[in-house]
């Protein structure tokens, strides 16, 4: 019995010396705890600023941060803020406080293990992709909530409400503000929770199945990316009856569509899912079984006035006479809000009644137009008296180009400059030719036409037409701008019978466009959206291109899911007058017969495959802007050829891998130029638009002048493994002073 007593005794006393000996390490070895702490700090200090970059980068691009990485930078910062300063406190002033070290030592000890522990987290990305914007976004900023309108709001918000209707319809003319509306009681609809997602796409008379399953599918956080036709239906209809309550806008509707096919379910499998059809024509409404209808009028004579005043930008303060006329000319516009804005907008900032007076006349004529509805001469009318008032010649040029493109077609900005220019459509301004100034003049009447409502403005730089008004610009146009798909005989036919026609624009299969003949001795533009192919080869016959030998501008697209091959036939080297060439997702194998087309002076190649940037387009004297966006080269000598180019004021060129040149590359002081390796980390939508640089080793591709120049050019700046004297350089070439240069990061 003792000796068990004895036992425990020597056990417990040996427990008790050995903690002793532990806790006692706090006070005897705090200096070294202190400085384990201090070590591990600056590493989670280093750790911490990375990350803070890349979710920088991530803010930039339109990203959300991580919650988990949120957290992360949240204990980081708490850990980092630690005062580890000797604070010394003695006992009655003769010797230190030992209690005061034991703790805080052992404080320390446990923070630096909790700092070990972050610098064990490594997040494989930081951000996560934003959804796409849905209706609260694409709400008009402009809309009047008038009393007529008022009722028609109620009406169709509690019949979404309702879950009887699965399916309601908003019918009225062109013009009289149904998207508008339509986008206005969804916004309405998602903010009192009646419905998780509001979600808006448009149908259009020709419509794009595979666009309108990507507006649906954007906003729901759901890619289509990478799924077979057969899949993507399937896909989004899993969505929609997931459970959330989603009501999908379907604007602008013709005719039949096919819900199966686009992957919207059924009246009977809808589960939360809810539809509103907005149409012209109130038998579709009948033919989809839409269970409520509603219409919708143009606006009284009074609620017109105060639509006109707020666009005219007319008040009590304006001159009495004009406020007169003015009331006249509204009332000329029939309370069809789409001519009443267009047309006050026009008259914006006039002040002589003699300009007042000369647009009531001119609507008074009403003119009419053989064919068409007493309702489309008076619309067209006042549509017209916009376009005949625009004193900016390049405006009016643009105008009637953007009706080329298929109804509802988002036009990017770049494209019509494109066009614009290389169909020689801006006035000249001065014997020595620049391509930026030339830009900027577009981009000017760009914005005029936004001003007066005759294009509406979209996201990313990009413009759309209101079907109506492009109705009347094709009526202008009077058959010399043609847009048709092959599948379309009696349109195919008129192209064949065209004997004006200066702008045609083909969508279909490969073998239709191939065999397509017609008159092309006034065309200037010819666009080609390949939508469909047999086989994966694009056979272009060599007759094709002798009977378009004067066009100014070829733009060849392959819009399909497949990788085709296409030959640039020997019959190319006719287009002597041509000046822009767009050619994207093909490929192209050998296209050194480019060299031959002296005249070009843009070149643009967006997704696809060559042997090589062949050598003879050094050779094009009056090539101003070169792009290779995601190209893929079997030789990659791009930069040999690109210094050669000695014209080129403009250089876009984006795809991975350009870092690796055999020499240093001198390039000119371009006066735009985006070069982007896609194998970099930092990339955002901001970067093609802008002067920008993005690549590894930047240092070790570029001469030293040509480096230096891109550096203070640049508006958008990433560079990656810089190396020896540039680093330290940097600071001093971009001028860090400058209040106007944007933050960018520059990763060594």
């Amino acid at each position: 019995m003792v000796s068990i007593v004895s036992d425990l005794a020597k056990s417990t006393l040996e427990k008790l010396i050995n903690a002793t000996i532990e806790e006692s390490r706090y006070i005897c070895c705090f200096t070294c705890i202190t400085d384990d702490f201090e070590k591990e700090r600056e590493n989670l200090i280093a750790k911490k600023e990375t990350w803070e970059e890349y979710a920088r980068v991530v803010t930039r691009r339109g990203d959300n941060i991580r919650k988990d990485v949120t957290h992360w930078q949240k204990q980081a910062k708490e850990l980092i803020e630690e005062d580890t300063k000797m604070k010394v406190k003695c006992f009655f002033g003769w010797c230190p406080n030992c209690i005061w070290q034991y703790s805080r030592g052992k404080e320390l000890e446990s923070k630096t293990e909790k700092i070990k522990k972050l610098m064990e987290c490594n997040f494989e990305n930081v951000g996560i992709t934003r959804d796409v914007p849905d209706i609260e976004y694409h709400s008009s900023q402009n809309y009047i909530s008038f009393k007529s309108r008022k009722l028609k709001f109620e009406e169709l918000f509690n019949a979404l409400k309702d879950d009887n209707n699965y399916m309601v319809g908003l019918q009225g003319m062109g013009g009289t503000g149904k998207t508008t509306l339509a986008k206005e009681v969804g916004k309405e609809l998602k903010k009192s929770k009646c419905f998780n997602q509001v979600i808006d796409t448009t149908i259009s008379n020709t419509p794009d199945i595979k666009k309108i399953q990507d507006d649906i599918a954007g906003p729901l956080g759901l890619s289509l990316k990478g799924y077979t036709e057969s899949e993507r239906p399937r896909k989004l209809m899993d969505r929609l009856t997931n459970g959330d309550k989603i009501l999908v806008i379907l604007d602008d509707v013709w005719g039949d569509i096919s819900f199966e096919e686009i992957g919207i379910p059924f009246k009977d499998n809808h589960k939360n899912c809810r539809i509103l059809v907005t149409t012209r024509d109130i038998r579709v409404c009948n033919k989809m079984e839409c269970e409520k209808i509603i219409q919708l009028d143009i606006l009284p004579e009074e609620e017109g006035w105060i639509l006109f005043q707020k666009h005219a930008a007319l008040s009590d303060k304006s001159s009495k006479s004009i406020l007169d006329i003015g009331r006249k000319i509204s009332k000329e516009c029939k309370g069809l809000p789409i001519a009443i804005v267009v047309i006050a907008r026009s008259l914006k900032g006039q002040t002589r009644k003699k300009e007042w007076d000369l647009a009531l006349k001119s609507l008074q004529k009403s003119m009419h137009i053989p064919g068409d509805d007493e309702n489309w001469s008076e619309v067209y009318t006042c549509l017209k008296y916009s376009y005949d008032n625009m004193k900016n010649k390049t405006a009016k040029n643009l105008f009637l180009l953007c009706s080329l493109f298929r109804e509802d077609e988002e036009i990017p900005e770049e494209l019509l400059v494109r066009l614009a220019i290389g169909a020689g459509l801006v006035e000249q301004i001065d014997v020595d030719y620049n391509y930026d100034v030339y830009r900027n003049e577009v981009i000017v009447a760009k914005y005029k036409l936004i001003d007066s409502c005759l294009l509406l403005n979209e996201e990313f730089e990009s413009v759309k037409m209101h079907d109506l008004v492009r109705e009347m610009a094709l009526s202008i146009a009077n058959k010399e701008i043609v847009a048709v798909k092959t599948s379309n005989k009696n349109a195919m036919t008129m192209v064949e019978k065209g004997k004006n026609i200066k702008y045609l624009l083909c969508e279909g299969k490969s073998k239709d466009l191939s065999s397509l003949k017609f008159d092309g001795s006034k065309l200037d533009i010819l666009i080609i959206y390949l939508n469909e192919m047999e086989d994966y080869y694009v056979k272009v016959p060599d007759p094709f291109f002798e009977n378009v030998s004067r066009i100014r501008v070829l733009y060849l697209s392959n819009n399909t899911y497949k990788e085709s091959t296409m030959s640039l036939p020997r019959s190319i080297q006719l287009l002597t007058n041509l000046r822009s060439l767009l050619l994207e997702s093909f490929t192209l194998g050998d296209i050194s017969i480019l060299g031959k087309l002296q005249g070009l002076e843009t070149l643009e190649l967006v997704k696809c495959w060559l042997v090589e940037l062949p050598r003879e387009i050094a050779k094009l004297g009056k090539l101003q802007l070169l792009k290779l966006n995601d190209c893929m080269f079997k030789r990659n000598n791009s930069f040999e050829v690109i210094e050669s180019c000695s014209s080129l004021e403009e250089l876009y060129l984006i795809h991975e891998g350009i870092s690796k040149t055999s020499h240093k590359v001198h390039l000119p002081n371009y006066q735009r130029f985006c070069i982007l390796d896609f194998s970099c980390f930092f990339m955002t939508k901001e970067f093609f638009a802008r002067n920008s640089l993005n690549m590894f080793m930047a240092d070790e591709v570029f001469s030293k002048e040509t480096f230096k120049n891109l550096v203070q050019k640049a508006e958008i700046l990433c560079l990656n493994g810089l190396e020896g004297v540039w680093k330290s350089l940097i600071p001093d070439i971009i001028f860090p002073d400058d209040d106007e240069v944007d933050p960018f990061p520059l990763n060594f």
